[in-house]
This record gives C-alpha cells, structure tokens and sequence, in this order.
C-alpha cells in the first residue's frame, strides 16, 4: 500500500519544521542533559525519530519491498510509524487539559509503582492456586502457571473473554476470588489519578490566581 504524496510532502514539511525547532530549542538551552531528558521534549525526539531512520534505511539501500526482507528492520520500522501517533503529545505544550494529565501520571508515578507491584504479586498468587487447581483436568489449558498469567489479568480486569475457563468448583471459588480481588486493586489507580489530578489542577489555579494578582497589585 503507497502513501498518498499529498501527505508524504505534508509529513516532511512537518518533520523538518519539528527538528529544526527542536534542535534551536536544545541549542539555547542551558543545561543539555536536562533538556533531553525533560518529559515533552522526549516526546518530541520520539515524533521524529522514525522519519530519520527510514531515511537512514534508505540511504543503506534498505527500502521499499526490501524491507520486508530484513525482518529486523521492517519489524523497526513499523513500530517506528505506529509511535508516529506520539506527535500528538506536542499538543500538550498548548493544552492545559493535557498539560495537566501528563503532570498528573508524574505525580502519581510512585503511588502506581506500588500498585504495580500489589498487582504482579495478586496476579502470581491467583495463577499459582488455579494453575494447581486445574492442571489435572483433562483437555486442560492450564499448562503453566506463566501461561496461567494471562487468565488472570483478563479475570481481574472484568473482562472474560472465556478463552480460558476454569471447571472445577475449587478453579470457579478462585476465579470468583481473582474477580472481587481485581476491582478492588483496579479502583486504586483511579482513586490515586483523581486525587492528584486534583491537586494539579488546584495548584494551577493558585499560580493562575497570584501571577493576575502581581500583574494588577491586588490583593486576593
């Protein structure tokens, strides 16, 4: 499938004007390393950075139905075009709402790592007990405890799609168990997610407040 030229130029003009912007930007800034490393600039590296390497491919010969040839490379590319879709994370320079969701998941990150780790340990336990549970039975799919990993996470997120199904009474008790176990472990990142979404949008408004105020001298 070709793409429309209309948006091959489009994407070039736009890539261009993206990099150009953004090594101006590294070039001014004081500190380069924080720079780099800042959350929307990583953004913008990873936008253009599958332009780039297509072009490197096709500078090493490496293009077209070629490609498809070097399995590693037609692999890279495609994920490189799907992260093509981070581009449009650059809105939340000019988005407040945005803005704040993304200092919203920065705040959070220690909060969701502990949950992380509840939810890895709550998923082991629950697929150790039904994998022994189950692995006896025949036609079972049950094979392992790892592969046992993914009935589990679709159990506790509420999800069902039934690909795996436990059939002994003790398998259904575990299965009932994984179910009241995964809302109550899910409801904790909305709670942690709305508490500092919250707290973000607050403080936004406090600065809001205090910079009209020493803008006008008065006192609010």
């Amino acid at each position: 499938m070709t793409e429309h030229p209309v948006f091959t130029w489009v994407e070039n003009i736009c890539v261009v004007y993206f990099s150009m912007e953004y090594m101006l930007r590294f070039l001014v800034a004081p500190r380069k390393v924080a720079f780099a490393r800042q959350f929307l600039n990583v953004i913008d590296m990873l936008s253009i950075a599958p332009f780039y390497f297509e072009m490197l491919l096709w500078l090493c010969g490496i293009s077209g139905e070629n490609v498809r040839k070097v399995r590693w490379a037609f692999l890279t590319v495609r994920l490189l075009r799907v992260l093509r879709v981070i581009r449009i994370a650059k809105l939340g320079r000019f988005s407040p709402g945005l803005a704040n969701f993304a200092l919203t998941i920065r705040k959070s990150k220690k909060q969701m790592q502990m949950v992380g780790v509840v939810m890895i340990t709550v998923v082991i336990f629950f697929s150790t007990l039904i994998y022994f549970l189950e692995r006896d039975e025949p036609d079972t799919k049950f094979s392992s405890i790892p592969a046992t990993f993914w009935w589990c996470v679709v159990t506790m997120a509420t999800v069902g799609y039934g690909d795996l199904v436990p059939v002994t009474v003790a398998g259904k008790m575990v299965g009932t168990g994984a179910i009241v176990c995964g809302v109550m472990v899910l409801a904790l990142p909305i709670t942690i997610m709305v508490n500092n979404f919250m707290q973000v949008v607050k403080l936004r408004e406090e600065k809001i407040v205090k910079k009209y105020a020493q803008q006008h001298g008065d006192q609010v």
